[in-house]
């Protein structure tokens, strides 16, 4: 046991100076973008009721898919391929640029489609007006926040993560604040018009701080670059991947409405709220990870310095789960119940489960990017595609056994916390295979 303890300890020191500032950034930034909107949430709820509220959560549930669809993923290919081609003929500047402007065209030609679609769902009489409205405001935000990623990955380039998550967290406040305002001026349409105002802002804000700190670090874009062989098929599987994972989150709640109905979707809604604020605490560990795992990729000793980092991050982020959940579990019944109103109180015991499922898949945080900073896209895209379908095996498995809302979101929870168990024993045995560069 005393040997044991000697090797797992110093693998368990938390990171210091630079790190713990970069990280303890975008950490706050995750948290404040959790828990703003999780309050703006609590105020939609209590001043507009269950049913328009499902209908808001519903309409941001189908923007999130349709730009999941049409999303490119250029930040996963940015990290992985600028610095190689930056070594390669110094053009990695120009590389940046071209996919950052291909980010936003397919963002704006997405949103533009998406309110046609709109559109099109009203006069045909499948969607009422107000509906359509809300359903076009809510494609506006997310057409808005298709740039983010690539202009986040522009400060992961530069190596300014924190600057990043002081942005996000200004960015997040403001965008809280014009919501709520929109939702006591004009209702649930004014709420997410003011959410749309905010987007577009940290929108402009993060392209242009992108931009100037990528020329700033890689030199001038003074040559235009072809796209380097490889980048498209790596695009390609990390947007299919991104999507996947997006099943178990928008996805979900789509789904939910279709089975359940506005009171399922507005349950799930609350109850994923503690394990949101747990993954975004966990969240910007792999950001952290993606540039240091993709460097180390293709160094000789990589595969020493890749196990050393992913042991180090998984210990760390165990301790960390199970002192959330120590301090969640007791507490999590009266703290919704306060929060959305006593109606709700008996969604603690949902939310704890969620948050149990988070808590066991934040261990392996990093599943998400060593597969694309190894160089192997087609690993994350498998694990992510079979997660997704046991999540919504597990959503129509409970709505089929369950009798209520209530029952169906319990039943699904437990689902989540089973698939989140396995995920990790699948990891656990795939993590050699991935880092000996193998599959």
């Amino acid at each position: 046991m005393t040997r044991v303890l000697e090797r797992v300890l110093p693998r368990m020191r938390p990171p210091g100076g630079r790190h713990l500032r970069t990280f303890t950034s975008l950490t706050t930034a995750g948290l404040s973008e959790a828990i703003l909107p999780s309050l703006t949430l609590i105020a939609l709820v209590r001043s507009a009721g269950a049913e328009r509220s499902g209908q808001v959560i519903f309409a941001q549930a189908l923007a999130s898919i349709w730009f999941l669809l049409c999303d490119p993923r250029p930040e996963d290919a940015a990290q992985r391929f600028v610095p190689i081609e930056q070594r390669r003929s110094g053009r990695g500047s120009a590389l940046f640029l071209r996919l950052l402007r291909w980010d936003v065209a397919i963002g704006v030609a997405a949103t533009g489609v998406g309110l046609l679609l709109a559109a099109a769902a009203h006069l045909l009489g499948l969607a009422t007006g107000e509906f359509a409205l809300m359903l076009s405001v809510a494609i506006v935000t997310r057409g808005a926040m298709a740039s983010h990623g690539a202009s986040g990955a522009g400060f992961a380039l530069a190596d300014r993560l924190r600057d990043l998550g002081l942005l996000r967290m200004g960015c997040a406040v403001l965008s809280a604040g014009l919501a709520m305002g929109g939702l006591f001026a004009g209702g649930p349409l004014a709420y997410l018009a003011g959410q749309a105002l905010g987007a577009l802002v940290m929108a402009v804000t993060l392209y242009t701080r992108a931009k100037r700190m990528v020329l700033t670090e890689f030199g001038p874009a003074s040559a235009r670059v072809s796209f380097p062989s490889g980048l498209v098929g790596f695009s390609v599987k990390a947007s299919v991947g991104t999507f996947v994972a997006g099943i178990s989150d928008s996805g979900i709640l789509a789904v939910a409405a279709v089975l359940g109905g506005p009171s399922l979707v507005t349950i799930l809604k609350i109850a994923t709220a503690p394990g949101r604020m747990y993954a975004n605490l966990v969240i910007p560990v792999a950001a952290m990870l993606y540039p240091r795992l993709a460097q180390a990729a293709v160094t000789e000793d990589g595969r020493t310095l890749i196990r050393r980092d992913l042991v180090r991050a998984s210990l760390l982020l165990a301790v960390v789960g199970a002192a959330c959940l120590t301090v969640a579990l007791p507490t999590v019944n009266d703290v919704l119940g306060m929060m959305y109103g006593e109606q709700y109180a008996e969604v603690g015991t949902v939310a704890a489960l969620i948050l149990a499922a988070e808590c066991v898949r934040g261990l392996f945080c990093w599943s998400n990017v060593l597969p694309l900073a190894v160089g192997r896209p087609s690993w994350r895209l498998a694990y992510l595609s079979a997660e997704g379908l046991l999540l919504l095996g597990a959503l129509f498995a409970a709505d089929l056994v369950a009798p209520d809302a209530f029952g169906t979101s319990f039943s699904y929870a437990c689902g989540t916390l089973a698939v989140a168990v396995v995920g990790v024993a699948v990891w656990a045995t795939l993590l050699r295979r991935i880092v000996n560069g193998r599959g």
